[in-house]
């Protein structure tokens, strides 16, 4: 079994949700543990890639802001969704590799666990650019997940040295939200884990337990540090 560190939603960070990624990830080294974090926003909050901030009028926004230290286009966070982060080596076995075998990897674990709560969620394999798209869920990329042909999860991945940092996010509702947040744009590419009314509906704390039964099938232990 291989040794990870697992950090609960429930688990609230003192800084910012983005500052304490970027602040985890200056601080991680090839040798560490890695960390799959979870977590959500109580309030609705942009959070917006670190390239596509410095191009935005940021006091303009509708909404409070964060800016991830991943890329990215934007995305609203609030009660209908759950974040997760990943810090590991380019080396580890498990999710390392060069950048899209990285991605794959993680991809397949997600969706065993979204498939483990009765999601039939398929791993995207072609690759979208989103150019001039106006959000991330406004269509699939390479390795990102989808329900019924629309997109359910997105994530972005930064580098620094021999470690990565890959932060993402989970629906299980599109809030209405995300209408002023994105005038304009439609919301027929994206769709939650709990749209589908015949389905019992799923928590967030349903959600991070599956992934993280997916994540110790692979071969990887958690502890709580």
């Amino acid at each position: 079994m291989i040794s990870w560190r697992h950090l609960p939603a429930s688990w609230i960070p003192p800084l910012g949700q983005m500052a304490y990624d970027d602040e985890l990830f200056s601080e991680y080294k090839p040798n560490d543990p890695p960390i799959l974090r979870f977590f959500s926003f109580p309030v609705p909050t942009l959070t917006l890639g670190r390239l596509e901030a410095r191009r935005l009028p940021l006091q303009t926004l509708p909404f409070p802001h964060e800016i991830r230290p991943t890329g990215g286009r934007g995305v609203l966070h609030g009660e209908g969704d759950l974040c997760y982060a990943i810090m590991a080596s380019k080396q580890d076995p498990i999710v390392g590799g060069d950048l899209i075998d990285s991605y794959c990897r993680i991809g397949k674990l997600l969706a065993r666990g979204l498939q483990s709560l009765g999601r039939k969620v398929r791993m995207t394999q072609e690759k979208h650019l989103g150019l001039g798209d106006p959000h991330c869920f406004s269509a699939p990329s390479q390795a990102e997940l989808t329900l019924n042909g629309k997109k359910v999860a997105g994530g972005a991945q930064a580098r620094r040295g021999e470690v990565f940092l890959q932060q993402g996010v989970i629906l299980l509702s599109v809030a209405e939200e995300w209408k002023k947040a994105f005038p304009g744009s439609g919301l027929e590419t994206m769709t939650g884990l709990n749209e589908d009314p015949a389905l019992s509906a799923v928590s967030r704390f349903e959600l991070e337990k599956a992934i993280l039964s997916s994540f110790e099938e692979a071969g990887i232990s958690f502890s709580q540090a």
